[in-house]
């Protein structure tokens, strides 16, 4: 991909140097001039020049196919002018990788991969992609945390119902009644809690910043004494700090938005956020992925094993594996917004998983062979 520079050199040097030429072909035969390092501070890294840039002309003078002493002097002859003008060619891989595998390129999506493979061109890529809408957190990005965690816990504590009923070697019409129960009741306690704890949460983060607003409008220097205070516990000189808060405080809401995280630690209140919305996902999340582990229990019910016991046996078995593959499949996918690998997120949510429907399975087992739970009276048998 062709870009273009422009070098200005009132207060600076040229910063960079060059490589290659007709006559100087690198270790590939490639002969191009190209930009081989560049100063920290001249006037190459302000314009965004990077090594490995390919220059094509400076000053509309062609540096393709020439020697490179014949580039060095095209350059030494441009620099007197204060301005240079750099058409190079520019390696565009790494973009294109993320294209393909992400299917867009904003600049988030272009750090996040630059930063799990440590490329530092992609980095660059992404900085020079600069701000667009793409940065601000989609809606679905805002209740991704609430589906996945909604997700695990569904799986995990319905699967946790039917090991402990399996353990304790009940009927499957127990699994299924237990499991649903559980399913239902759970799910709108999660629900219900997801929302009341996120409207907490905003209401309190809200009325804190009101109060900082209202401490800012009666008094501004306090406030301003305050965060130089912080910044001074930071490290910052008196003269940094002075100089910082007397720019911020002239932007009434940022030095608030700031003041909060700072001093209160809190981020600034999302007016797009809904608990609401939340928790719906919330339940929902926990209702669907906590069918998963019935899922045999309904569909195989009328199914014949050959026995009663085995009947029990294929159905959990079924149950088991239908689970492990799903808690994978979360991990995994959880893993999207974490630097751990897939694999690896994914191992550690089915442990998890498998750690807790163990227990379950044992206390089942263990009080089964405590209390004989097939003779339990019910609210049938008569009263002696």
């Amino acid at each position: 991909m062709t870009h273009v520079f422009h070098l200005y050199l009132n207060d600076c040097g040229l910063g960079f140097t060059i490589a290659g030429g007709s006559d100087s072909p690198n270790e590939d035969g490639e002969t191009s001039v190209t930009v081989s390092r560049v100063d920290a501070r001249g006037a190459a890294i302000r314009a965004g020049l990077r090594t490995g840039d390919k220059i094509i002309s400076v000053n509309n003078k062609s540096l393709v196919n020439v020697t490179h002493a014949d580039a060095v002097n095209i350059i030494k002859e441009a620099i007197p002018t204060m301005r240079l003008t750099i058409n190079v060619d520019r390696p565009t891989s790494s973009l294109e990788s993320v294209k393909a595998d992400e299917g867009s390129f904003d600049r988030v999506t272009v750090a996040r991969k630059a930063y799990k493979s440590k490329d530092e061109d992609m980095s660059r890529i992404a900085h020079e992609l600069g701000s667009s809408p793409e940065l601000h957190q989609t809606e679905a990005g805002q209740y991704v945390k609430a589906a996945v965690f909604g997700g695990l816990d569904g799986i995990i504590t319905t699967f946790a119902v039917v090991a402990s009923v399996a353990g304790a070697n009940l009927a499957t019409g127990v699994v299924i009644l237990m499991g649903f129960a559980n399913l239902v009741a759970d799910g709108i306690s999660m629900g219900v809690g997801e929302y009341l704890s996120g409207l907490s949460e905003k209401q309190y983060t809200i009325s804190e910043r009101n109060r900082e607003e209202w401490e800012f409008d009666c008094n501004p220097d306090g406030e301003r004494k305050e965060m130089i205070d912080l910044y001074l516990e930071k490290g910052f000189s008196q003269e940094e700090a002075d100089t910082i808060m007397g720019i911020m405080c002239g932007h009434k809401d940022f030095f608030i938005d700031h003041m909060m995280v700072q001093e209160l630690g809190l981020m600034p209140p999302d007016e797009d956020e809904s608990p609401a919305k939340n928790g719906a996902v919330m339940f929902f999340s926990f209702l669907i992925f906590g069918l998963i582990p019935l899922i045999s229990y309904l569909a195989f019910q009328t199914v014949d094993f050959g026995s009663e016991k085995k009947k029990e046996d294929a159905l959990f078995g079924i149950a088991c594996a239908l689970t492990a593959c799903a808690l994978f499949a979360l991990g995994a996918i959880k893993s999207k917004f974490s630097s751990q690998s897939w694999f690896m997120s994914g191992l550690s949510v089915l442990f998890n998983g498998g750690l807790a429907a163990a227990a379950a399975y044992l206390i089942g087992f263990g009080l089964e062979q405590l209390v004989d739970l097939n003779n339990c009276p019910t609210l049938t048998d008569d009263a002696p």
